[in-house]
């Protein structure tokens, strides 16, 4: 039997020296293709473009490393354009941030309205707005989102801008559901109001709790808890026809 040789260490380090030069052409590339599609655009849809390229890697950067360590330099990183590219559009992080606030908060509840309208013939409204209010709150722009709320904390300057901000999105959100959801909103205004409260608060509370075993169970076990609460909570106005069964529609 032939015994197989061990790869020598100059073997290991040529293969190792060969990844960052791939690595390097990969992003080139990737660049390339990025600028090749601008490209065949009009200017001014290149320009809203990059300046949405831009701000959607700033809303990664506030996911993936944090907003302490979100620079001009490293949303240039991530969106694939020089620093100075960045700089044309945002002048400094600062309005990077002010303006990806306005942008995920719109696109979050462009997002959620759209999903919550849009409930399959038959669907229970009650099951439907638990499960999508959960998927959304647990959706990269809310997890940016809560970054920001929780950076703001020790954060002044970042307090400054998130505090309306946050003001506005609450304001939306509650206006949204009210449309979204009008036969309970006219049934109790009050309990209406109550119950989304409680939606919210415990969904938001459950995506930032770490749970270190049998996640997916009790999560699972939680919703269908809400689910049943709710439509305990809505039952009588159920029954006096205050609210259309949108099951059987």
């Amino acid at each position: 039997m032939t015994s197989k040789r061990a790869p020598s260490a100059k073997g290991k380090a040529t293969r190792s020296n060969t990844k960052a030069p791939r690595r390097a052409a990969k992003a080139e590339s990737k660049v390339a293709s990025k600028a090749q599609s601008r490209e065949r655009k009009p200017r001014w849809q290149r320009s809203q473009a990059t300046r949405q390229e831009i701000l959607d890697a700033t809303i990664d950067c506030f996911v993936e490393i944090g907003y302490v360590r979100t620079t001009t330099t490293e949303i240039a990183k991530k969106a694939g354009f020089t620093r100075g590219a960045v700089q044309y559009y945002f002048p400094t992080t600062q309005h990077a941030l002010e303006a990806s606030v306005k942008y995920l908060t719109e696109k979050w509840l462009d997002q959620y309205m759209t999903a919550a309208r849009n409930a399959p013939p038959g669907t229970d409204y009650i099951d439907y707005a638990v499960d999508t209010l959960w998927r959304f709150v647990n959706d990269k722009l809310f997890v940016a989102w809560q970054e920001l709320i929780a950076a703001s904390r020790t954060d002044p300057d970042l307090r400054k801008i998130i505090r309306p901000a946050a003001g506005h999105f609450e304001r939306l959100r509650r206006d949204m559901a009210r449309d979204n959801f009008p036969d309970f909103h006219e049934a109790s205004v009050e309990k209406f109001q109550r119950n989304r409260d409680t939606l919210r608060f415990v969904l938001e509370g459950m995506s930032q709790t770490m749970l270190t075993y049998d996640k997916k169970a009790r999560i699972e076990a939680q919703l269908q808890w809400l689910k049943d609460w709710f439509h305990a909570s809505w039952q009588e106005e159920l029954e006096d026809n205050k609210i259309r069964d949108h099951r059987n529609v």
